[in-house]
């Protein structure tokens, strides 16, 4: 699920390519949700054209048939919330709740409120340094980027990541449920899920702190 900022400093960790020039050259192209995470073998010095070359094949082949019959816009909002799930759920049961949360969210025009996204954007202002996303502090739910989740409605304007399949079919197979709230135990990583906003304030309580 990374972003193409973490692709970028993975590689070029490895000398496969030169620190940022991957980066630019899938951000110029808006690549971001189509480089297929995998298992991948690459020479040094590789050229970011022919390692995106390898990684949009591989998107190609592995995704074709869950995206059969939509068209170029459906597949980039699937994409944009399937790198959001990637994200912030593991388990793929509770990835299609998730999935279901968001979208109903985004029909009562509720914000989606995901911390992925003031993640991202805590990550790719700072780039190429490597800062930590935790813990978020009140300044970052204020940056006006476009990608705030908490301070805009809406879809972000592209993925933040490059989801797997199984954030993409959690997305196409949503699940309902009466949960409109959600969050992460920090300690086992599992999802806990709340109905109301009271409800999801003594979870957070109960399992942030918060």
């Amino acid at each position: 699920g990374y972003s193409v900022f973490e692709i970028d400093r993975e590689l070029s960790k490895k000398g496969i390519v030169l620190s940022g020039g991957f980066s630019e050259y899938a951000q110029e192209r808006f690549l971001d949700g189509k480089l297929f995470p995998d298992t991948y073998k690459f020479f040094t010095n590789s050229l970011p054209e022919d390692i995106i070359k390898k990684f949009l094949i591989n998107f190609e082949n592995k995704t074709k048939n869950f995206f059969e019959g939509k068209n170029d816009d459906e597949v980039f909002k699937i994409l944009i919330l399937a790198s959001l799930i990637e994200k912030e759920v593991s388990e793929d049961e509770d990835r299609a709740i998730v999935s279901g949360i968001f979208k109903k969210r985004l029909k009562l025009g509720m914000p989606l409120q995901v911390d992925a996204t003031i993640c991202y954007i805590k990550k790719a202002s700072a780039y190429p340094q490597d800062v930590p996303c935790y813990p978020l502090n009140e300044l970052d739910f204020k940056n006006k980027s476009e990608y705030n989740t908490y301070l805009y409605k809406g879809l972000v304007p592209a993925p933040i990541g490059n989801p797997g399949i199984s954030a993409i079919k959690a997305v196409i197979n949503s699940k309902e449920s009466p949960y409109l709230y959600y969050l992460s135990d920090p300690k086992t990583k599992k999802t806990i899920f709340s109905k109301t906003l009271e409800e999801h304030n003594r979870n957070r309580f109960e399992y942030l702190g918060l």
